[in-house]
Order: C-alpha cells, then structure tokens, then sequence
C-alpha cells in the first residue's frame, strides 16, 4: 500500500469534502426544489378535483335548484304585489289604510301625506327603495295600539315609526279619544 503524503491526504479530504458539499448543494437546490413543487402541484390538482367533484355535485342538484330559483321568484314577485307602487304610491296608501281601517271601527285616519322616498331605510343595502308617509287620525287608546299591532303583522314589511299621542280636545270632539299623528315606512317595489 502507498502511503500518501500529508499534503495529498488533505488534499484528498478537501476534494471529498467539496463532493459532500456540492452534492448537498444539488441536493437542496435540485431535488428539494422539485420535490416543494411537485408538493405544490399535488395541493393543485387535488383542489382542482375538489372544484370539480363539487361543480359535478351541482350539476347533479340542477332540477332542485331550478325548482327552488322558481318557487323563490314566485315568492318574491308575490311579496312585491305587496309593497307600495312606485307610481301612484299616494292612492296605494289611502287604499291600503282605508281598506285596513275599516276592520278596526273605532280607529279613524283621516289626513295623509304625500310619500317622501329615500334610498336608505331600515334595512341597510336593501335594493328597494323606501317611501315615508305621515298620517294623522283618532281612536281610543286600546284601539290604536291593536290598530298598530295588526297593520304591522298583516304588512310585516312596513313599518310605523314616530307616534305621537295626545289629547283630542276642540269642540265636538270626543275627550276619550286621543288624536295620533305616525309616520308609516314602506318599500317601493321599483329596483333602483
């Protein structure tokens, strides 16, 4: 066996330790590298197939959807006949009340305002636009409360807002009745 200088053993273990490290830099910036990627192409395809298996799901649901988006719009257009015109929303009103008021005997509303429409309401981003109404009438205590009660359910998208209650006095007059002034909010069925 050769015996190798001093020199040349270093000079052996320098080259097998630049080997060690340019394999380890190869390494790291080669295989490494590609390995984080084929990582991030995996994480890829599986959401893609994710995407896919739930765009196929959909599909699959698409008569119940359908069934769904119709019965939805038929809803909404039944809710809309409900709401104040955009045209004409003044007759709406009288007829409305008057309609209304005539189930509620001992309650009298007899002076209407014209609509005061504004595009921010009592639901914030609501598409629909909102017409403010002031009205004034009489009625006992008990009947105004039940009055406001059942207008609110039977018009659940409407809203009396502002009653101001105070004595009925003038001649003629009923002392037991109180007069109320409201303000009556009500969406307007033209989209903005």
């Amino acid at each position: 066996m050769n015996k190798l200088t001093k020199a040349q053993r270093d000079q052996l273990i320098a080259i097998a330790m630049g080997v060690v490290m340019v394999m380890g830099a190869l390494w790291y910036f080669g295989v490494t590298a590609k390995q984080t990627e084929l990582a991030a192409t995996h994480r890829k395809s599986t959401d893609m197939a994710k995407k896919l298996h739930d765009a196929e799901a959909l599909m699959r649901r698409q008569g119940e959807i359908d069934t769904t988006l119709h019965s939805t719009g038929d809803l909404l257009a039944q809710r809309e006949a409900g709401l104040a015109p955009d045209r004409d929303a003044y007759a709406w009103l009288i007829n409305t009340v008057n309609n209304f008021v005539q189930s509620h005997k001992d309650v009298n509303i007899d002076t209407y305002s014209q609509p005061e429409f504004s595009d921010s309401g009592l639901v914030p981003r609501f598409p629909y636009r909102w017409a403010t109404f002031h009205l004034k009438g009489t009625g006992y205590y008990q009947d105004l409360g039940k009055f406001f009660a059942d207008f609110e359910n039977a018009f659940p998208y409407f809203q009396i807002q502002n009653p101001v209650l105070s004595a009925n006095s003038g001649p003629g007059l009923e002392p037991e009745k109180l007069s109320v002034s409201f303000d009556l909010v009500a969406p307007v069925t033209a989209i903005k």
